[in-house]
């Protein structure tokens, strides 16, 4: 996808099942089969476990009730000779005939009685050991599927984060001026907590559900067909009411992937923002606005739950219809005498069996449908295809002599909108440039082209006689240094942020860098020198500051060619002057361009090209061109007076 599609991301939300997301998130999970197999092994394990209750319990019922029942109303002479063996045992003693003739009066049936409670107890014991070996069985089982599932999740998100956050770093800048930084985020984090949620516990459950469904049903049958059959026309509702809520549990959720993408873009907005919002009073209307889209969240949240609140509803209302209907009818079959009460239980049992997994399915439907609307929006980031990919055999170059040639380029940043027109020029290894006019006459521009940022509409720019499309990028801004007007740090220290570009220099090199630019003292006084803790986004130092550490940074680097967009305009004059001072320096044996509105920073350029609306109208030495007393001696005038 590219990323010229990505301008609105998250702003409609695509209708109806995702089956090519669905298929991108199985291909995910294709190299974890061996452990998902396992996993979903373990989760069958435990549902025949589940399936194996019922029985036990109607072997329980039925058996205790049998023999409780025949204690209570069985005559003596209809217990049989054996049960009067039984009996005579404990009594040899005494005289066989003797014996016969109790039997037949009192002592027959309280012993009958006592021998057939015995055996119900006996039979409970037996229950109770089977139910208890179950249930340590399962607690053994279960400790294993929550242990290795989790694992696997987490083991699958970090490899998703880390394809997600590589991915980002290979798009080019076109991808981050057509989305919003908020948006990037939800997607990095809301959108992969909706995939974690959904594929966590998936296919155990799925496969736990379809065997519940069908051997659940075989069991049903195999009890008691007619009381199957009476059961059975609640399982059509129940599709229908299923198929009801996953079409409109669709629509609803990517509502609310589309409504927290907005709402977690502004947020990040405001937040980033923050200064500008207060310094033109913004607050009350910034805070109307996030209620709107706070709103709209509560709106689509309401609806999901409405939603979810009506089918679950109609599930309570069709299990107690079935419920109804099994201890009805099974009463019913119960005194004809055609099942047992322990059958009836059973039957109980099973229909909630049967209700867990239909309603297992629709709760991983609406999982399902969250995670895929999450996945939708990480695909199109992961989708998204850098405008600028190197050549199958890009040069990887070890060093730079910095020759940089424009020739005959035309750029446009939009389609119809030229900024550059047919710009030629040349700078040989080691000469400073400056790159002066008016704001948005494209200086940065002709910067960003140097190193690579955006590809020319027409024309080329080569390095060292190379077309830069096929230098490695790697290996081109290895050895660029770039200091812009607008700064970024990075939370940490000072000498971390110095070291960004470098980060095997020592603390010696570091120091000795910043003394050569001048900007040693400055970081000395800081609170902790070097060590001074940077907050986010630079935040604890002043623009100067930040400014300085950032020069220092790109010259720790030793870059062949050197870029300062505005690289002063945020230091005082004290600074800039010693910043002049080094410069000379630094600039030696390395290609520069610089581009400044302050023209004091160009005077001891090599050239000056004047940029005027996308094309360069002069050419030449600081005092060449206001010898010509063309538009930059013009400029410069007005400099020295504003001066």
């Amino acid at each position: 996808m590219s990323p010229r599609g990505l301008g609105h991301v998250g702003e409609t939300a695509p209708k109806g099942f995702n089956r090519q997301a669905f298929r991108r998130v199985l291909g995910w999970l294709a190299p974890h089969r061996r452990q998902i197999v396992i996993n979903v092994s373990l989760t069958l394990a435990l549902t025949v476990i589940g399936l194996a209750t019922p029985k036990l319990l109607k072997w329980t019922v039925d058996g205790v009730v049998g023999a409780l029942q025949g204690a209570a109303f069985a005559p003596a002479e209809a217990q049989g000779p054996a049960l009067l063996a039984a009996v005579g045992r404990e009594t040899s003693a005494a005289p066989a005939g003797a014996l016969a003739g109790a039997l037949e009066g009192t002592v027959a049936p309280k012993a009958e009685a006592a021998v057939l409670k015995d055996n119900a107890w006996r039979h409970l014991r037996l229950m109770f050991l089977a139910f208890g070996g179950l249930f340590l069985v399962e607690l053994v089982i279960r400790r294993f599927e929550v242990w290795r599932t989790g694992r696997l999740a987490q083991w699958f998100m970090y490899e998703m984060r880390q394809r997600f956050f590589n991915h980002l770093h290979a798009l080019s800048l076109r991808f981050y001026e057509r989305i919003k930084s908020g948006q990037i985020i939800a997607r990095g984090t809301s959108d992969m907590g909706a995939v974690e949620g959904a594929i966590e516990w998936a296919p155990n459950h799925f496969m736990s559900a379809l065997a519940t469904l069908v051997f659940g049903i075989l069991l049903m049958l195999q009890e008691d067909r007619l009381m199957f059959l009476a059961v059975a026309p609640i399982f059509p509702v129940l599709v229908v009411l299923t198929t009801w809520f996953r079409k409109r549990g669709t629509v609803v959720w990517r509502d609310v992937r589309t409504q927290t993408g907005r709402l977690t873009a502004n947020l990040a907005e405001s937040i980033a923002g923050a200064r500008v919002i207060q310094a033109f009073a913004r607050e009350r209307r910034n805070m109307e606005h996030f209620a709107g889209l706070t709103g709209d969240l509560y709106e689509t949240r309401v609806m999901t739950a409405r939603v979810h609140g009506r089918y679950r509803v109609g599930m309570d209302a069709l299990r107690t219809v079935a419920r109804l209907t099994v201890i009805l009818f099974g009463g019913y079959r119960v005194s004809q005498g055609a099942i047992t009460p322990g059958t009836v239980l059973a039957f109980l049992v099973y229909e909630e069996l049967l209700f867990r997994p239909i309603e297992m399915l629709s709760e991983l439907y609406n999982q399902l449908l969250h995670g895929l609307a999450g996945a939708e929006r990480i695909l199109e980031v992961l989708d998204a295809q850098p405008d600028i990919v190197d050549a199958p055999n890009a040069f990887d170059p070890p060093s730079l002599d910095g020759d940089v040639e424009f020739d005959h380029v035309t750029f446009e940043y939009n389609p119809g909108v030229t900024v550059l027109h047919d710009v030629s020029f040349r700078v040989r290894p080691g000469q400073t440039v400056a790159l002066v006019g008016p704001t948005g006459a494209g200086k940065t521009t002709v910067c960003r082209l140097i190193a690579r940022f955006y590809e020319t509409s027409n024309g080329q720019v080569r390095i060292d006689g190379r077309d830069v499309r096929s230098i490695a990028q790697r290996g081109l801004h290895r050895h660029m240094g770039i200091v812009l007007q607008e700064n970024f740090l990075f939370a940490g220290t000072v000498m971390d942020n110095i070291r960004y570009g470098r980060p095997d220099a020592s603390d010696a090199e570091v120091v000795q860098c910043a003394h050569r630019i001048g900007s040693h003292r400055a970081i000395e006084a800081l609170t902790d020198g070097y060590q001074t803790e940077v907050g986010e986004r630079g935040e604890g130092l002043s623009a100067g500051q930040r400014q300085l550490v950032c020069f220092t940074r790109a010259m720790l680097a030793e870059p062949r060619i050197l870029i300062l967009d505005e690289a002063t305009s945020s230091v005082d004059t004290q600074t800039e002057l010693a910043i002049q001072q080094a410069l000379g320096r630094l600039t030696e044996r390395r290609t520069s361009f610089i581009v400044a509105h302050r023209l004091s920073t160009v005077r001891k350029a090599d050239r000056v090209l004047v940029i005027e609306s996308g094309r360069i109208t002069e050419a030449g030495t600081h005092q060449e061109l206001l010898a010509r007393g063309g538009p930059y001696a013009t400029m410069y005038t007005e400099f020295i007076r504003s001066e």
